[in-house]
């Protein structure tokens, strides 16, 4: 506990010692929140500047995002025509928007 209070936290020894034992952990767990915020900063930077420079290259078939190369990218499900044009026309329904050429447009 000594070593992260004066380490990670950087109080002295006597404010160590008047600390209770539940302040002290609170203190450290708001340092690790912290740096995983920090680094996951750090991350999403890289991310962004690595996407940048493979999508300046030309030599990807489908742009690159930083969440794709995160890991935080999910597949878009494929919605089926008949629900597209289900939602549509609900969408109309319920803003009084009369435009039946849209529906054709899908």
């Amino acid at each position: 506990m000594r070593q992260a209070a004066f380490g990670s936290l950087r109080i002295t020894s006597i404010e160590f010692w008047q600390l209770t034992l539940a302040e002290l952990l609170d203190m450290l767990e708001a340092v690790h929140e912290n740096e995983s915020k920090r680094q996951e900063a750090e991350y999403l930077r890289t991310a962004w500047l690595a996407a940048n420079l493979m999508n300046a290259t030309g030599n990807v078939k489908r742009p690159v995002t930083p969440d794709m190369l995160l890991g935080k990218e999910v597949a878009a499900k494929r919605v089926p025509r008949t629900d597209q044009i289900r939602t549509l026309e609900e969408l109309q329904r319920e803003f009084n928007a009369p435009a039946p050429c849209a529906v054709e447009a899908l």
